[in-house]
């Protein structure tokens, strides 16, 4: 009896042993599964949180370039639409030779916009440059029915803002750069190519004067190319970027609805998934973590920092790339407009100048050696610039070869057209690479504040119209809003005035 006694506690005892044995299997087992089940989740939560702020900032920065380049388009058309020689040349009757001088040979060439059409207060087209040539009106019926509704809107605009003067109407604003703008924009697809349009009143910008009645509204069209959004992708670091039909959405594409109303067209791009990185690094420690549970943990939380402080990384440089130029690094326009504004509001100074400064014959860099040169050149010439300009203000990168500076110091005339002088020979020096060499030369507008203007936005746009000034009176030299041009100090052969291009 004690004999089964004995062996009935034995046989007890190792099922206790079996059972506390299982029990700490299943313990070990819940707590590895707890552990890999715990930080899937936490992977997961974080690739879910990277994906979603990675997509917010994709879709901010396409839709602040999407509108730059709207505003770009408007801003190039104004050139024409808002001056008093294109009020003269084209609202009573039409001088053919500025047609061919200030748009055929300009709007193509220079800005890329594809189609110029001229809507008279009838509603019939005037006349239509196609590219470079002066095609007939009555192939301009399309583009017009097209945008009918914008010209429409163009004239209520031109209808509110003006305002009565002896002699006429005039618009004491900006149709572009002022808080309510006069032009109207959308994106629509005309001959099997998707444009962005806009159409804008012709208005005086000084002196001349519009009759009573509908304006004549200037309709420009300007295809989105493959090569212009492969450009964009590439400086805004998205894959397969492009403009498409809402209907023709390609999968695990992100997007953004184009024009007014409902969309009929989208900007696309793939979709980041900074997930996809979370999972590939952690994964591989997260199957050692199962068998060697405290050595797992640590390199588990050594590898998910590393992914957090990439993450932090990536979200640092989409925050710099809203304030800086991605190819130079210097600071983008809205970083200089805040600065300007930053500067004034505070009366920090009481005096500043501002400095537009737009590169000659790059785009014969770009034709002849193509746009990686282009880069390079655009490089070293911000680079140059910079140098040039040193402590005494703030450099800027504002559009493709445009650059923007701010003077705090050494502001008398006659220091500040030394500062110009040394910025165009500085561009205009050859820049070398291996298998050539480029040049480029440089045309200034310069503006002071608040001598010529009150405002940062008004005090920009004199220093911009002293450019174009600049820029019509030969190119190579410095333009004051004053209205005084100054030729370079040392013109080097070869570098000053553009040929006058043919008629």
């Amino acid at each position: 009896m004690q004999q089964i006694g004995t062996k009935s506690m034995g046989l007890w005892l190792d099922g206790r042993k079996r059972n506390l044995a299982l029990a700490i299997y299943l313990v070990c087992a819940a707590v590895i599964m707890a552990f890999a089940l715990s930080n899937t989740h936490m992977l997961g939560s974080a690739g879910g949180i990277a994906d979603e702020v990675r997509a917010q900032d994709e879709r901010h920065l396409v839709r602040n370039e999407l509108d730059r380049q709207v505003e770009i388009l408007a801003d190039d058309q104004s050139r024409v639409s808002h001056w008093d020689e294109a009020v003269r040349a084209l609202v009573a009757h039409i001088d053919w030779t500025f047609v061919r001088k200030e748009i055929a040979n300009w709007h193509w060439e220079d800005f890329g916009i594809q189609v110029t059409v001229l809507v008279g207060p009838d509603n019939r087209p005037r006349l239509l440059v196609f590219e470079d040539d002066i095609r007939a009106e009555e192939e301009a019926a399309a583009h017009v029915a097209l945008a009918a509704d914008l010209v429409e809107s163009a004239r209520e605009a031109y209808a509110s803002a003006r305002e009565r003067e002896e002699g006429g109407f005039r618009i004491s604003r900006h149709p572009v750069r002022s808080q309510d703008p006069l032009y109207v924009s959308d994106v629509r697809e005309i001959n099997g190519e998707i444009n962005m349009i806009v159409a804008q009143a012709i208005v005086p910008d000084n002196d001349a004067r519009l009759p009573d009645g509908a304006p004549n509204v200037l309709l420009t069209f300007k295809p989105l190319l493959p090569s212009m959004m492969a450009e964009i992708g590439r400086k805004l670091g998205l894959r397969d970027f492009a403009v498409r039909h809402a209907d023709a959405v390609p999968p695990d594409s992100d997007v953004i609805p184009l024009g007014h109303g409902a969309p009929r067209f989208v900007a696309t791009w793939v979709r980041s998934h900074p997930s996809a990185v979370i999972w590939r690094e952690a994964l591989p420690l997260l199957l050692g973590v199962l068998v060697l549970a405290a050595i797992a943990l640590g390199f588990v939380a050594l590898r998910f920092a590393r992914s957090l402080r990439r993450l932090q990384q990536s979200e640092e440089r989409n925050r710099f790339l809203a304030n800086h130029d991605a190819l130079t690094g210097l600071p983008n326009r809205l970083q200089f407009e805040q600065e300007m504004e930053r500067v004034l509001q505070r009366s920090e100074q009481d005096r500043c100048a501002v400095l537009c400064i737009d590169l000659d014959r790059f785009k014969q860099v770009n034709d002849t050696w193509g746009h990686a040169i282009g880069d390079l050149v655009i490089r070293t010439v911000s680079a140059r610039i910079l140098d040039v300009v040193a402590d005494r203000g703030m450099s800027a990168r504002v559009g493709g070869d445009e650059f923007i500076v701010l003077l705090r110091e050494g502001l008398d005339r006659s220091s500040v057209l030394a500062l110009c002088d040394r910025i165009v020979a500085s561009v205009c020096s050859e820049i070398v690479f291996d298998g050539g060499c480029a040049s480029v030369g440089a045309s200034i507008g310069v503006a002071w504040w608040p001598d010529d203007a009150l405002t940062a936005k008004s005090v920009i746009r004199s220093a911009d119209e002293a450019l174009y000034r600049a820029k019509q009176d030969g190119r190579g030299r410095t333009f004051l809003a004053a209205g005084a041009a100054h030729p370079p100090a040392s013109p080097t052969p070869g570098r000053g005035a553009d040929p006058p291009p043919a008629v």
